[in-house]
């Protein structure tokens, strides 16, 4: 029997029905073209850049890019573990209970979010690529706010459904009790930008049925100190109801 409490990114569902709450990290994926609406990405413009993708999941970002030419490499704590057999059954577990979630939740999200059933296929060809991707580097073992990557290794980095939104309820995120708290974030903030020559792109920055997240004006401020640019940039994404900016932070001429 395997015990997926191991790995701490299993979906938990909470009992509190005033809000979309989570217990852990889900590990949950996205297609490239959910990725394109999230972060704004030009696919054409990216075929000579380096990307960093994190945390990726089980999303089908890298190995669809890959198909393009493009060069991305996907970094998760949760692939320490070799076997597609166990990852497959966190996905199809997790896939499960967020389907339920949002269906007692629905108001929370746009109409038009994109069917669980659908983000199943693109985790599928996460699935299906993981084994050889993991051989050759294109997902490799990490975690925030701590990346075994040397300065400046990638041109852009993505993170995608984890800042922001597993922070504490009481900031604007869905996780009870969260370890993630400011200091967090301002932390694995300077690590994705330590490990990126140009820009850092966000999304999203709330949780379901939150206003502003506290966090957010906190960590502009913060970066915009050191002199970077810090802008907020809405993109297609429809998912969370009002979640429709990514935070970009550039170094100077990018």
């Amino acid at each position: 029997m395997i015990n997926l409490r191991r790995f701490a990114r299993e979906c938990d569902l909470a009992t509190d029905d005033d809000h979309f709450a989570f217990g852990l990290v889900a590990f949950f994926g996205r297609s490239i073209e959910e990725y394109v609406a999230m972060f704004n990405l030009d696919l054409d413009t990216l075929q000579d850049m380096s990307m960093l993708d994190c945390p990726a999941g089980p999303a089908a970002f890298a190995r669809q890019g890959a198909e393009r030419g493009m060069k991305i490499v996907a970094c998760d704590p949760i692939y320490e573990q070799s076997d597609v057999d166990v990852l497959r059954q966190i996905v199809d577990e997790t896939a499960e209970s967020v389907a339920r979630k949002q269906a007692c939740d629905s108001a929370l999200f746009h109409p038009e979010l994109t069917p669980v059933s659908q983000r199943r296929q693109a985790m599928e060809l996460f699935l299906q690529d993981y084994p050889q991707g993991r051989a050759s580097g294109r997902y490799h073992p990490g975690r925030l706010p701590s990346l075994p990557f040397a300065d400046g290794s990638f041109d852009i980095g993505l993170s995608g459904n984890f800042l922001f939104v597993y922070s504490d309820t009481n900031c604007g995120g869905i996780m009870e009790n969260s370890p993630f708290d400011y200091e967090f974030h301002k932390k694995a903030v300077t690590e994705l930008m330590r490990v990126c020559r140009k820009e850092v792109r966000i999304y999203p920055l709330r949780g379901p049925g939150s206003g502003q997240h506290v966090y957010l004006p906190l960590l502009m401020r913060e970066f915009a100190s050191q002199s970077l640019r810090v802008e907020l940039q809405a993109v297609a994404q429809r998912d969370i109801i009002g979640a429709e900016q990514m935070l970009v932070i550039l170094r100077d001429g990018h």
